[in-house]
C-alpha cells in the first residue's frame, strides 16, 4: 500500500455490482482529503457535503457497489493510504 499526498492524487475505478467496500486511512495534518467526481464537463469536482471531505484522522470504509469512477486528492499537509 501507498501514501499519497496532494501532489499524487489516486483513480478509483467505477464499480461494479457486489465489489468489495474500500477503507481510506486519513492523516489530515490541518488539510482534507476529497472524494471527487466528474462532471458533465468532465472536471473532477467535490460535491458540497461534508461526506466527501475527510478531515478527521483514521480510517473510513466507503461502499463501491455500483458507484461511478472516482478520484480521491489531499489537501494541505494531508496524507491517505487506499485499501481495496
Amino acid at each position: 500500500m501507498t501514501w499519497h499526498d496532494r501532489t499524487r492524487p489516486r483513480d478509483i475505478p467505477s464499480g461494479e455490482n457486489y465489489v468489495r467496500p474500500m477503507t481510506i486511512v486519513v492523516e489530515p495534518n490541518g488539510g482534507t482529503v476529497q472524494i471527487q467526481f466528474r462532471d458533465s464537463a468532465g472536471v473532477w469536482t467535490t460535491p458540497a457535503s461534508d461526506d466527501y471531505a475527510l478531515t478527521q484522522a483514521g480510517p473510513v470504509r466507503l461502499e463501491r457497489s455500483n458507484t461511478p469512477a472516482m478520484r480521491i486528492v489531499a489537501t494541505g499537509d494531508a496524507k491517505f493510504e487506499v485499501t481495496l
